[in-house]
């Protein structure tokens, strides 16, 4: 976890300070008062945005997977095709869900947007359902990784929608078996702020 939110850190200060420098240069030749107002101001929505990436439910990787074998669900045939996203914001533009076997999926990302930070582009994936929510699990086919990344999926019409899933309660030192990352995400979900900001996908 701790690797990722570095990841996420390092790529909001970036831009932050991109931002910053612009302004700088433009306001400190007339405006130094002005400019040492507004450059606290800047500092202080910095460290909200940091907050923020930290503390929401950006996809980190689980060593457990999110259900036994007997709670995986059948392949959704609604699932397939190729899906791109409605935001320019999304981490997943664009991705391809193909049926690897009776309740397996082959995910490729076809395209990703700045702040994706996984080290494969093509997963293995699973689906399960958690008190009435339907989550979607999935693990790297390249780099050999172990770890799990779980979504939120939903279907708004022929519209997919997917959200990040926040571990709200005991965190991430929570999930010690597969029993406990079910627990720890069901006590999550009766926080409101558990799922995070939806991503709508459109099919090709």
């Amino acid at each position: 976890m701790l690797e990722y939110v570095v990841h996420r850190i390092a790529s909001f200060l970036q831009k932050t300070q991109l931002a910053l420098r612009f302004y700088l240069l433009f306001k400190a030749k007339n405006h130094p008062n002005l400019m040492k107002r507004n450059l606290n101001a800047l500092l202080s929505l910095s460290i909200l945005g940091l907050l923020s990436i930290i503390v929401t439910g950006c996809p980190v990787g689980v060593a457990y997977p999110f259900c036994e074998e007997s709670q995986l669900e059948k392949v959704d045939p609604k699932l397939l095709g190729t899906w791109s996203s409605l935001s320019d914001a999304a981490d997943i533009l664009e991705v391809n869900i193909t049926q690897q076997d009776d309740v397996t999926y082959s995910i490729e990302v076809l395209e990703s947007g700045e702040l994706y930070l996984a080290d494969d582009t093509k997963f293995f994936g699973w689906t399960s359902t958690l008190d009435g929510h339907t989550f979607l699990f999935s693990q790297g086919a390249e780099s050999g990784t172990t770890d799990y990344f779980l979504y939120h999926l939903a279907f708004d019409g022929d519209n997919l929608i997917i959200r990040d899933v926040g571990l709200l309660v005991g965190g991430l030192d929570a999930v010690t078996s597969t029993e406990t990352f079910r627990k720890e995400v069901s006590a999550s979900l009766k926080d409101p702020d558990c799922l995070t900001s939806p991503f709508e996908y459109i099919k090709q």
